[in-house]
């Protein structure tokens, strides 16, 4: 049970990261790497969609291979 909990939580926490990446790889960056929204003040760096998603893509593989075992044990 808190296998499937913890499996289904990181699916879940994969959310946060996967919308920030998806996002903001759309934005037009300037040759520098930079993002300037003015509407907010905020300045996104390019490297930033990079590490969105490999948090993203990682914490899926995790909560994949928990319920994997999980249901692996169970069944």
């Amino acid at each position: 049970m808190l296998r499937r909990f913890t499996a289904i939580f990181l699916l879940i926490a994969a959310a946060v990261p996967g919308v920030l990446f998806w996002q903001r790889r759309s934005l037009p960056y300037n040759e520098q790497g930079r993002y300037f929204d003015a509407a907010q003040g905020v300045v996104y760096e390019a490297q930033s969609v990079t590490v969105y998603g490999g948090i993203a893509v990682v914490l899926i593989i995790l909560g994949v291979i928990i319920l994997a075992f999980g249901r692996r044990r169970d069944g």
